[in-house]
C-alpha cells in the first residue's frame, strides 16, 4: 500500500476554490501567491484563482469509517472528498460526494508510494498521479455507475464530473 503526497496544487481557472483536509496527521501546508498556510483543523481553505501552491506533508488520507479524506469545494458546502484505499489487492484513489456520502469514481494508484498534483481547470479537476522518474502515469480510472457496477472512462471525462461534484459547474 502506497501513500499519496499532493507536491503542487494549480489552481487554472478565474474562481477561488477550496480545499479542506481532516486525517490525523500529514494534512499539509500550501504557499504560493505570496500566503501560506496550514490545512489542520478540518476548515476549508481559499485557493486563489491563477495560483500555483508548493504543497509539503500534503498526504491523501487512508480511508477511516469516513473521518480521513481531502476535500475540494467550489463553494464551501458542494465537495468532493477523496481518500485512498486498498481494494482486491489494489490501491485506489476514491472519489464521493461529500454531501450524498455517493461514491462517485476512483482512479487506480502505485502500490508504492506515488506524488502527485492536483489542478483545477476550466473544463475539470484533476490529481496527476506522477512517477519516481516525473512522468505522469498513464490514468486507469472508473466510474461508479446507478447499477453499482464500475465503468472504465478517461481521466478527462472524471475530471469534468469531479468539477460538476464539487459545485463548479
Amino acid at each position: 500500500m502506497g501513500v499519496g503526497w499532493i507536491d503542487d496544487i494549480y489552481n487554472n481557472t478565474d474562481a477561488r476554490w477550496y480545499l479542506r483536509s481532516v486525517d490525523s496527521s500529514h494534512n499539509g501546508s500550501l504557499a504560493g501567491g505570496g500566503t501560506s498556510f496550514v490545512l489542520d483543523g478540518g476548515a476549508y481553505h481559499s485557493l486563489a484563482p491563477r495560483t500555483h501552491y508548493h504543497a509539503d506533508w500534503c498526504g491523501i488520507p487512508w480511508y477511516y469509517n469516513g473521518q480521513h479524506f481531502k476535500a475540494m469545494s467550489s463553494d464551501m458546502r458542494q465537495n468532493v472528498q477523496f481518500f485512498t484505499s486498498q481494494v482486491d489487492g489494489k490501491n485506489w484513489v476514491y472519489y464521493t460526494n461529500g454531501v450524498t456520502g455517493a461514491t462517485i469514481a476512483r482512479q487506480e494508484a502505485p502500490k508504492v508510494d506515488f506524488h502527485c498534483r492536483l489542478r483545477f481547470e476550466a473544463d475539470g479537476n484533476y490529481l496527476d498521479i506522477i512517477n519516481d522518474d516525473s512522468s505522469t502515469q498513464e490514468a486507469v480510472t472508473y466510474i461508479y455507475t446507478e447499477l453499482k457496477t464500475w465503468a472504465q472512462m478517461a481521466m478527462s471525462a472524471l475530471g469534468g464530473i469531479l468539477k460538476k461534484n464539487s459545485g463548479g459547474g
